[in-house]
């Protein structure tokens, strides 16, 4: 392996001999099935990022290699036989119904083994080596996942960076697939839906200030809220914060509200529909002030900067 590595780092750059290639190319598409993130790929061969692009380019595998990152199960490779290894009998497929019986005998006769402290550590021990190490890789990047996910909170930005090379964060195909491979899908889902549900209901509903918070835009917000089913719970969140808005108190509160929160009015769409009716409430007064500040201040009973904010609007 040692030299294997050398030798692609080498000078030259490539891998002379066919066979060397191809097991090569078979050990770099294995460790891609496996942990389906080049960083982690690159790690655990020793070599940087950019060493093992030049391998993969050399290789004429990186849209294969990349495939498989984005991928699911089904994508992978087709197991093959070794040559020179005896195979076992052939395996049939069986009706579903005796495979119904087979399990529920198979769990019949696991009952009694599940008592016996004797009988489960026999069988932990009699477990595949392999699929123990597997196991045991799987924890591990399930519990980094996790300390990353406390430190920097469920923001797809954040996370792609932190799990990311310097300056080349996880796309994030790549980003949900190392979750998924890890078993902490539903966990990241969950802490994304409470997430959105509270910066909702920080800014009032306002989409473009919870975009802006998760450094987003606004297109690829909707569609994660699309993706985390919570469209239709957000947009009967805003039409509650559009019928308060309706409802404030004529005069003070409802210029105020158009004056000094007119960006959240505008993100939910009510903007253009209080800015006519505050106008043609308040032109009566406004023609009877005569184009006085003060009196239009004192008879509408708001401060001076929301009468001149008013004053404007309605010579407009």
């Amino acid at each position: 392996m040692a030299a294997t590595s050398t030798k692609a780092r080498s000078g030259r750059g490539t891998l002379r001999a066919g066979p060397d290639r191809r097991a090569r190319a078979e050990r770099l598409l294995s460790l891609f099935a496996w942990h389906r993130d080049a960083p982690l790929v690159a790690r655990s061969l020793g070599l940087s990022l950019d060493e093992l692009y030049a391998e993969l380019d050399d290789l004429k595998l990186r849209r294969k290699a990349y495939r498989l990152t984005r991928g699911s199960e089904f994508d992978l490779p087709i197991a093959r036989a070794v040559p020179g290894v005896p195979s076992g009998p052939p395996v049939r497929r069986r009706a579903r119904s005796a495979r119904t019986q087979s399990a529920a005998a198979a769990e019949r006769e696991a009952a009694p083994a599940e008592s016996d402290p004797r009988a489960m550590s026999a069988a932990a021990g009699a477990a595949p080596r392999g699929e123990g190490a597997r196991g045991g890789a799987v924890a591990d990047q399930a519990a980094e996942l996790l300390a990353v996910l406390a430190k920097v909170g469920p923001r797809r930005g954040a996370l792609a960076a932190r799990l990311g090379a310097p300056r080349h964060p996880l796309s994030e195909r790549v980003l949900l697939a190392r979750f998924r491979a890890a078993g902490l899908e539903r966990e990241l889902g969950q802490r994304e839906r409470d997430l959105l549900r509270g910066l909702f209901a920080r800014h009032r509903g306002a989409a473009r200030a919870v975009a802006a918070e998760l450094g987003l835009e606004p297109q690829p917000l909707q569609r994660l809220l699309r993706e985390r089913g919570l469209s239709g719970e957000i947009e009967s969140l805003r039409d509650r914060f559009r019928t308060e808005a309706r409802a404030r108190r004529w005069p003070r509160e409802q210029i105020e509200q158009l004056v000094r929160r007119r960006a959240w009015l505008d993100d939910l769409g009510i903007a253009a529909e209080l800015e006519g009716e505050v106008l043609s409430r308040a032109r009566p007064a406004w023609e009877r002030s005569g184009g006085s500040v003060a009196r239009l201040r004192r008879e509408l009973r708001v401060s001076e900067s929301d009468a001149r904010a008013l004053q404007a609007l309605l010579a407009r």
